[in-house]
């Protein structure tokens, strides 16, 4: 069977909009009947395609297994999508805010880390935004408009060449990230060291 040359988001992916925020886990005993979930927000995404950190939610019914964030999930914010995240690992027991959608590719022509570049680096996800907001402008995005997002297809290998690629910079921007604070913790601790002493004896 050949490929598409082209296909909607919606016909190669399942779209989850994430949970309604319920209570704070912290107001609950630890022997109460609530279900307990590691919860994803927005801030928490960060440049490197990572997670870097977490809150905790207590629901008053258990979720259902499609909310729990699996290896390939791609997550992109609902309002201000300016990064997007492959999952590189199953997060068992860790859900996701509804200001997040979680795209889960369900076709095998398509790599997941090709779509999570090209939602990122083609500015698909403002494309389909909306600005709302009196103050000051607020892209939102839709489940509806990412599913009506058209795709291209790439032979399997290239994507999955353009998936790893994408992938490595960010590896290679985190590293460089952290050796330019190190640089400067260095430089700031030579100047410390070399300053003068201004106290006089009285």
């Amino acid at each position: 069977m050949q490929a598409p040359k082209a296909e909607k988001l919606g016909d190669i992916a399942q779209i989850f909009n994430g949970v309604l925020e319920s209570v704070d886990a912290k107001e609950f005993p630890s022997d109460s009947q609530f279900f307990r979930y590691e919860l994803i927000q927005p801030t928490h995404l960060g440049l490197f395609n990572n997670i870097h950190n977490s809150s905790v939610t207590a629901r008053s019914s258990p979720l259902p297994p499609d909310y729990f964030l699996h290896k390939n999930d791609i997550l992109v914010k609902r309002l201000n999508p300016d990064i997007v995240v492959l999952a590189e690992k199953d997060l068992p027991h860790t859900t996701f805010s509804g200001n997040l959608f979680v795209i889960r590719v369900s076709s095998d022509h398509y790599c997941p880390a090709y779509l999570a570049c090209l939602l990122e680096n083609q500015g698909f996800s403002g494309r389909t935004g909306n600005i709302v907001g009196s103050i000051a402008a607020i892209k939102s995005i839709s489940a509806k408009s990412l599913a009506g997002l058209i795709i291209p297809f790439a032979e399997y290998e290239k994507q999955k060449l353009i998936g790893e690629i994408w992938l490595l910079s960010k590896k290679r921007r985190k590293l460089l990230s952290q050796l330019i604070e190190e640089d400067r913790r260095l430089i700031a601790g030579m100047l410390k060291k070399d300053q003068p002493s201004y106290r006089t004896n009285k």
